[in-house]
């Protein structure tokens, strides 16, 4: 379901209630096209990326700050809220110290340089934008935008999260959707189990099982995204699947595997699991119970 600007939805309506409605109910659905009523979280660092390649890698503040008004005029905001990463989790290099440790620096001069450049421009944005916003040393913004949508999104009709990572997929609800802007894509809890035939939390099991090789967390041997989606939807909970293992009789290699990863399993929650563990990531993150308290002030 790709993105459906409101301002062409409001023309549209506007358009078919001229022919039936009076010029007063035409106002009446003016004012309720421009009332603004969503939660925005920006995945701010995974944003910016949109920027790399193109010619104002050093300078795009501008058009960050022009993406973000447009989302909000696009899905009727009402408070948005940028959430940055500052460094790895402090939280899971300590649990797993080859935690995304396959993503090397780049050695071709010419990229060197246009990454000095990029992060020289995201480096200040937090400090330019005119958006609430959060960065804490050692915090991932996945963390922070988990705690959000746990504490404050019920406070609003629904929340947008603007983000191409598919960790955040296990936050996706009834009022929660997430809005990819690299494939202008929509993914809601019906997409994701029109695509996946899976909910958002049997989603968030299938990547504990099949580990996530971009983070460079290391999955059950020999279960990929299919099977592990499967696995997913006949287990339902990691509690489920504990208590299923061992899983007899077990024929296939990869089910013998399954059966030997129970401490892999367990440690794989830790690292994915962003609905339980989003407070002690924050909590071990540099600022540690400063940097919680100054996002409990944004639920009061």
């Amino acid at each position: 379901m790709y993105l459906v600007l409101y301002n062409k939805l409001y023309i549209e309506r506007k358009e078919n209630i001229m022919n039936t409605k009076s010029w007063n109910d035409l106002a009446e659905v003016e004012n309720a096209t421009a009332t603004a009523t969503n939660l925005l979280l920006i995945d701010a660092n995974n944003l910016a990326f949109r920027w790399l390649q193109r010619k104002n890698v050093d300078n795009f503040t501008d058009d960050f700050i022009k993406t973000i008004k447009s989302l909000e005029r696009s899905y009727r905001i009402e408070r948005t809220i940028v959430c940055f990463d500052f460094g790895r989790s402090y939280y899971r290099n300590e649990l797993l110290d080859t935690y995304k440790a396959n993503r090397k620096k780049p050695t071709d001069p010419e990229i060197i340089e246009k990454f000095d450049k990029f992060f020289s421009c995201l480096n200040v944005i937090p400090d330019k934008i005119p958006f609430e916003n959060y960065k804490f040393r050692g915090v991932e913004a996945d963390d922070i935008i988990a705690y959000l949508c746990q504490n404050i999104a019920s406070t609003y009709k629904h929340t947008w999260i603007v983000s191409s990572d598919r960790d955040l997929f296990q936050l996706i609800g009834n009022e929660v959707s997430i809005f990819n802007m690299f494939a202008r894509k929509e993914i809601t809890i019906d997409t994701l189990l029109e695509e996946y035939q899976v909910s958002p939390e049997e989603y968030m099991l299938s990547r504990i099982i099949e580990g996530d090789k971009s983070d460079n967390i290391m999955g059950v041997e020999g279960i990929g995204p299919k099977r592990a989606q499967a696995l997913a939807r006949k287990h339902k909970t990691l509690s489920d699947l504990l208590k299923a293992l061992p899983i007899k009789p077990a024929k296939s290699k990869f089910l013998k595997n399954l059966n030997q990863s129970k401490e892999l399993l367990i440690k794989n929650q830790s690292l994915i699991n962003l609905k339980d563990y989003n407070e002690i990531c924050i909590k071990a993150g540099k600022h540690g119970d400063e940097a919680w308290e100054e996002l409990q002030g944004v639920v009061t």
